[in-house]
């Protein structure tokens, strides 16, 4: 057993260094949000809800990240704000944790990287060999109808990655592992969702807080491998959940020793600490940040001590992608009016461009 000295160094050497403030976020709470907030009086989900804006279960341009979300609803701002101006809805306000939940919500809808195909993923389901045990439940193994992780991504992932041991060792001798890629999973768990045996469970996502996974990332050992040119933080990019469950399947074979097992609990802390160190969103540049805020014109007031509005270097060291939802949502309408009456066009971001700006502004002291 480690020391706890010696995991506390190991946990200050992998937190990033803006601190770790990424707000967790919860599927449930974002539902209720998504209603309280009369998002679904334009917008609807799987075709259930308003028909004026679109629907927000379908894929959007790239991944769904929070850097994306973030950028979706900077770019289109002004339009939904002259939509509730139009049909006098009332603009709500978003807390951080509203944030936060919302993106949780709308994740557990869009967390698969394309349409999954069920045909094709009865294929995989033969091709890989999980038919031979979990057909019918073969020696123990569990019935793939019974799957319930499916609809939980944070969970799937930590069901493959506990399955994997007792997986390796049921093997015969030169077996080889079932390697997937991500839409490979994703073509599988459109198949297992489709059969008859499958219950319509509710699509969940829960992500606990990145300080307490870094802590259990150091105890688990990970941090011992996932270090200097190995570590997770900032190089990944685009990774979602789906991508991360079959990353932690294809690389279970290899691990020195036996893999820990994981209690749901820790898998929502680790993902957490993953989503922390911008492990889905990928490091950004400050230097290009702070082209991108002068070119568009941000550093024009939030550099200007006498500019009225919130300097960046107020929000160093704690600045992510959720909180630049909620802080761009409730502020915004109020700079698309300001940008009006001074004749200048909205300002367009795209997902590099909010990761950057978010570098930059966390860059200052």
């Amino acid at each position: 057993m480690r020391s706890f000295a010696a995991i506390l160094v190991a946990v200050a050497s992998i937190l990033p260094a803006w601190g770790g403030n990424m707000i967790p976020g919860n599927a449930e709470r974002g539902a209720r949000v998504f209603r309280d907030k009369k998002c679904s009086g334009c917008h609807a989900i799987n075709g259930q809800g308003g028909s004026l804006a679109p629907d927000l279960a379908n894929n959007p341009p790239g991944r769904f990240t929070p850097a994306n979300l973030a950028r979706e609803i900077w770019n289109h701002g002004p339009q939904m704000w002259a939509m509730m101006q139009a049909t006098g809805a009332k603009k709500p306000t978003l807390s951080h944790q509203d944030a936060a939940d919302l993106f949780a919500y709308l994740y557990g809808f869009r967390y698969f990287e394309d349409p999954g195909d069920a045909s094709r993923g009865r294929k995989v389901f033969d091709a890989k060999g999980c038919i031979g045990c979990h057909a019918r439940g073969t020696g123990g193994a569990l019935p793939a109808m019974n799957w319930q992780t499916v609809n939980d991504p944070v969970q799937l992932a930590r069901a493959m990655w506990n399955h994997a041991p007792p997986m390796k060792s049921a093997m015969k001798e030169n077996t080889s592992w079932p390697v997937l890629t991500a839409q490979d999973l994703t073509d599988l768990l459109a198949y297992v969702r489709g059969t008859p045996e499958f219950g319509k469970a509710p699509t969940k996502l829960a992500v606990a807080s990145a300080e307490t996974g870094a802590t259990l990332f150091a105890e688990k050992g990970c941090a011992s491998c996932h270090s200097g040119a190995q570590a997770l933080g900032g190089k990944a990019g685009t990774r979602t959940l789906t991508e991360l469950a079959v990353a932690m399947w294809n690389h279970a074979p290899k691990m020195r020793g036996q893999a820990a097992e994981l209690r749901p609990e820790e898998m929502t802390r680790l993902v957490g600490y993953l989503w922390s160190i911008q492990y889905f969103d990928g490091a950004g540049d400050p230097a290009k940040g702070l082209e991108i805020a002068a070119t568009k014109g941000c550093i024009s007031c939030h550099g200007d001590p006498q500019g009225g509005t919130p300097r960046f270097s107020s929000y160093s060291g704690k600045m992510d992608a959720i909180r630049f939802i909620s802080g761009s949502w409730n502020h915004a309408a109020g700079m698309r009016n300001a940008m009006r009456n001074a004749a200048k066009d909205w300002p367009q971001l795209d997902r590099g461009n909010v990761i950057d700006v978010l570098a930059y502004i966390n860059s200052l002291r």
